[in-house]
């Protein structure tokens, strides 16, 4: 503990802060008019009245319409994001743009220590982000945004609550938010409660292939119309404070997040998660020529989750650690762009009947720099990483991966652009990949790691384009990701462990995937004094194993969203239907899924008066209650898509 409270407790008293506003992007910290977020040319925000009638009960579910994003699907209560084909260690998942310190990565039934109730904006960069925010973002980056730490003063108070019921699960979610400023202080106070039982779903939760020819158990009933063990309580709490100076801030918060969920491939197992994490943020504002601003950000946190069977504990799972990163943001003439240094360092542990990893410690320190130059029409950047991994187990592991990449930029007029940008990166294989050994229940298989693994290399090259216009926008790309040493978890033809469950082994293979996003929105036409917009999302990856020709397993098939939303005055209307197709390029002994259709719809009206604002809110998902199975969950032939779910409630904004 020590390893991680002193680095932490001596960070908080060496630094002299700045006041500035918060920027549009956190996980890019740009600066200025012209942000190093015009580099990448996929980028989602979901904020506000967006991100209200988009949100359930895990960030995967939240964030799986969006175009490139799908997600694990591991029942109700677990499911982190899918971008581009791409999952794990190979996509981080970032709170205030330090990672979570959870245990999420290690296993599919892990959730992420997050209440999207609770959440002000998610930032969501598809494509390699390995050279900002570490080997590991090979896929992407989502960064989950909130107030706790402010960035500007505000004079008076705010306060936001929310209350909505659902049908899929006859649950009631509520949470509160206040904020509060005086004389330079500013105060944060946030917090949610869940409560949902068994989730309703179509007809059965097995397929028929299942319940013809895997028999159940003789004192397990066929689930019907409910999926078994998916019910969830859920509780969260987060305070925060924000010191402002004449020419600087300090803030400091802390979050407790508990929550015990049922994990549906195993209808007798729960799992108790426990995360106390505090996080610090400032940033001062030299008056220097070049260097612009500098920023402290550093999180500490201690993670624990039991796995119950029944009331007895099976296995404890404990994850200790603390990131901490320092930035310098500079800009001269027509250059600019950001340079720092990140640590992290994390102490895990699994103990019990089912752990199928040993203790370890993990130590990463990475050096960074990204800028570009403005040649007006014409922008270029560049960028570097160096990152030093040591993994302290049984065995020691040492790793150095070096990041690069390359990007140009056209601005044809002021409303168009388009972009081409190149990524080299290396990432470390982790503790799981190299020493899992043992039957992991969750997934029904016996893993095996490998102490042989080398580093992970990709190239990456993506095409891109935008068109911004107001409120009307569309943004397209074309990406292609290259592979040598893949690492991949490959059956093996062999079975292990007391359950005689079929190995899966860590290998390293040559790979690709490749694929296209377009997601945009434009205004249709005028209707009865109110605006009609229509809007529209596609996407397609495919992947390959080059060693043998074929195809990489549970990639997402293709899928076409098209949707329209109706403003008048205080009132609101969407409407979106989806259709995923039939997934047939699948892998060795892997199953095609059906194409499927879903259908959402959705309405809002706001009361105003001059100090408040009231909304309330009806939503339906799946309004034709289909049976839908995502052909990237592992638990597909047992757990479809939730069934019809009328969602009712109110929001106030005081």
């Amino acid at each position: 503990m020590k390893k991680i409270i002193i680095p932490f407790l001596s960070l908080l008293a060496t630094q002299v802060y700045s006041q500035e506003s918060l920027e549009t992007i956190q996980v890019l910290d740009h600066h200025g008019e012209q942000s190093l977020v015009e580099f990448v040319p996929s980028v989602t925000i979901l904020k506000e009245e967006d991100l209200r009638k988009k949100r359930q009960n895990s960030l995967g579910d939240t964030l799986q319409n969006e175009a490139g994003i799908s997600s694990t699907g591991f029942g109700p209560n677990s499911s982190r994001p899918v971008i581009r084909g791409l999952d794990g260690s190979r996509i981080k998942v970032l709170q205030n743009s330090l990672q979570i310190l959870d245990a999420s990565t290690q296993s599919l039934d892990h959730n992420i220590p997050i209440d999207p109730l609770i959440i002000d904006q998610i930032e969501i960069v598809r494509g390699p982000m390995g050279l900002l925010y570490g080997s590991g973002a090979v896929g992407g980056v989502v960064n989950i945004v909130t107030n706790r730490i402010h960035s500007k003063f505000q004079e008076g108070h705010v306060v936001e609550l929310q209350t909505q019921g659902e049908s899929v699960n006859n649950g009631l979610s509520n949470s509160l938010r206040m904020d509060y400023g005086k004389d330079k202080w500013m105060f944060h106070i946030d917090g949610s409660t869940k409560n949902l039982q068994d989730q309703k779903i179509p007809g059965s939760a097995r397929t028929r292939d299942q319940r013809l020819n895997v028999p159940l158990d003789p004192d397990v009933s066929e689930a019907k119309h409910k999926l078994p063990n998916s019910a969830s309580q859920q509780d969260s709490v987060g305070v925060g404070t924000t010191r402002f100076f004449n020419q600087g801030s300090l803030g400091l918060a802390f979050n407790h997040f508990q929550s015990n969920y049922g994990t549906v491939v195993e209808r007798d197992v729960t799992i108790d998660m426990l995360q106390n994490r505090f996080e610090l943020n400032g940033e001062y504002l030299p008056k220097d020529d070049i260097w612009k601003k500098i920023r402290l950000k550093s999180a500490q946190s201690d993670y624990q989750h039991k796995e119950l069977e029944g009331s007895e504990t099976g296995t404890i799972f404990k994850n200790s650690g603390v990131e901490t990163r320092l930035e310098a943001m500079n800009e001269s003439g027509d250059l600019k762009g950001v340079s720092g240094i990140q640590h992290q360092y994390t102490d895990f542990s699994a103990k019990g009947e089912e752990a199928f990893l040993p203790t370890s410690m993990t130590t990463a320190t990475s050096l960074f720099t990204f800028q570009e130059i403005d040649f007006s029409k014409d922008v270029l950047s560049g960028g570097a990483r160096v990152e030093v991994t040591d993994i302290n187990a049984p065995d020691n592991f040492g790793y150095t991966g070096y990041n690069g990449s390359l990007g140009y930029r056209r601005r044809l007029n002021q409303e168009n652009s388009i972009s081409l940008n190149y990524s080299y990166t290396e990432r470390a294989p982790n503790f799981q990949e190299l020493l899992s050994d043992g039957q992991h229940i969750a997934t029904g298989t016996y893993e095996l790691g490998s102490t042989a693994l080398m580093k992970e290399k990709s190239h990456g090259l993506e095409l891109g384009y935008k068109f911004q216009r107001g409120i009307n926008f569309l943004n397209a790309s074309i990406y292609v990701q290259r592979f040598h040493d893949y690492i991949a978890l490959i059956p093996n033809g062999a079975t292990a462990g007391a359950d005689n469950l079929p190995v899966y082994a860590y290998e390293q293979v040559d790979a690709e995937i490749y694929g296209m996003d377009i997601d945009g929105k434009a205004h249709a036409l005028d209707l009865n004094k109110g605006q009609v917009f229509g809007t529209y999302k596609f996407d397609l990856v495919r992947g390959r194993d080059l060693d043998n020709g074929d195809n990489l397993p549970r990639l997402s098939p293709p899928r076409v969203s098209v949707g329209a939303e109706y403003v008048k005055d205080r009132f609101q209307s969407d409407l979106e239907i989806q259709h995923v197709t039939q997934q047939t390029h699948t892998s060795e002994n892997e199953r095609r899924t059906d194409a499927y259709t879903l259908t959402n719809i959705g309405a809002q009206y706001s009361f105003v008066t001059v100090n408040s604002k009231f909304d309330v809110f009806v939503r339906v998902r799946n309004i034709f209650d289909v049976e839908a199975r995502s052909h990237v969950s592992f638990l597909k032939e047992i757990a479809p898509l939730p069934g019809r779910n009328i969602i009712v409630g109110a929001h106030w904004l005081l």
